[in-house]
């Protein structure tokens, strides 16, 4: 005898023919033994169940892929969300473990320029010229009250180069850290001003000027075509035992609104502790004398020239960014590499 639970199934699906059909099957199920009869209806089911699953209709795999779709995209702008509303923190966190200070980003650094920061720009070809790095004014006149700077070793870095080397070297002295030796840093965002050839016009000016004052001066550059790393640089003020390191730079931002004079110093060495204070005096003076605004100072470890000078009072002077249109013309003024050499020659002085 069929089990039970298959002559119900049975009785289900015959029950769905139609009459003639349903009553051909009963006489052919009368007609056999009842041997043949049970292995008949057990058959019959799974035939009927299979040929089912064939003919049931595909699910919509078009529906599928774009409820995919909207679901990802739910939960990325609910991840964006997040890390937007974190990304203080998150900043904050990353810069303790760099020994950075938490308002420190990589946007801001002048070092990005031609590393992380934004692409190069392409300016038309008929721009004007920037003028050239070596046009200082000769001799470059002292003040009658300049400060006696007599005795003092001052080297003076024009920051980047023509040609970025992109060899890596050791960024902080006993880690795995490391950054390219050089670069060529920022473009001018309306004349296509090099900041290589603007850092070198403003330290020869710089230069003569300390010199006038009585300090012995010491250029780690006085080309632009050269190739001096960072480390190399940061070597010429330790070798030499200068009281003063000054590295000069003109950075580019990925936002064009920012604009200022900001000092970076390094965040180890026998200075650190007054660093910060030194370093936000000379933005401070730098920025009245050639009317622009303070962005105060500092103190980090993400500049290879300042790590491995740590042991020299270093300072690394922005004096302006050419990312913004306003600083791009006020740092291409005849005058302000003159004021800017009178207010470092003051600082200095104190």
């Amino acid at each position: 005898m069929p089990k039970s639970e298959d002559i119900s199934k049975f009785k289900q699906i015959i029950d769905k023919l139609p009459e003639d059909k349903k009553d051909l099957l009963y006489k052919r199920l009368r007609a056999m033994p009842e041997s043949e009869r049970e292995a008949f209806i057990s058959d019959y089911i799974k035939k009927y169940y299979t040929e089912k699953k064939k003919s049931a209709p595909k699910k919509n795999t078009s529906l599928s892929v774009v409820l995919g779709f909207l679901i990802a995209f739910v939960i990325i702008g609910a991840c964006y969300f997040i890390y937007v509303f974190n990304k203080p923190k998150i900043d904050s966190r990353f810069n303790e473990m760099l020994g950075m200070p938490p308002s420190e980003t990589f946007d801001t650094s002048p070092d990005t320029s031609g590393i992380m920061g934004p692409e190069p720009r392409n300016f038309p070809t008929d721009t004007p010229t920037p003028p050239p790095a070596t046009a200082t004014p000769s001799p470059v006149p002292v003040k009658n009250d300049h400060p006696d700077l007599s005795g003092l070793v001052i080297v003076i870095d024009p920051g980047h180069q023509k040609e970025p080397d992109t060899e890596l070297e050791e960024s902080i002295p006993g880690t795995t850290a490391e950054k390219q030796r050089a670069t060529s840093g920022a473009v001018g965002v309306n004349t296509g001003t090099r900041e290589y050839e603007v850092t070198l016009r403003y330290s020869l000016v710089l230069k003569d000027y300390l010199e006038g004052c009585g300090a012995k001066v010491i250029m780690t550059r006085t080309e632009n075509d050269v190739n001096i790393s960072n480390i190399e640089r940061a070597e010429i003020a330790t070798e030499n035992n200068a009281d003063y390191f000054i590295r000069i730079h003109a950075d580019g931002a990925p936002d064009g609104d920012i604009s200022g004079v900001k000092v970076y110093v390094p965040s180890s060495g026998k200075y650190s502790s007054s660093a910060e204070s030194d370093g936000e005096d000379l933005a401070d003076i730098v920025a009245e004398a050639i009317g622009s605004e303070s962005l105060g100072a500092v103190q980090s470890n993400m500049y290879t020239g300042l790590n491995h000078a740590d042991s020299v009072r270093s300072y690394q002077l922005v004096i302006g960014y050419l990312s913004n249109s306003d600083d791009e013309i006020l740092l291409n003024r005849e005058d302000t590499p003159y004021k800017v050499a009178v207010a470092v020659a003051e600082f200095l002085g104190e």
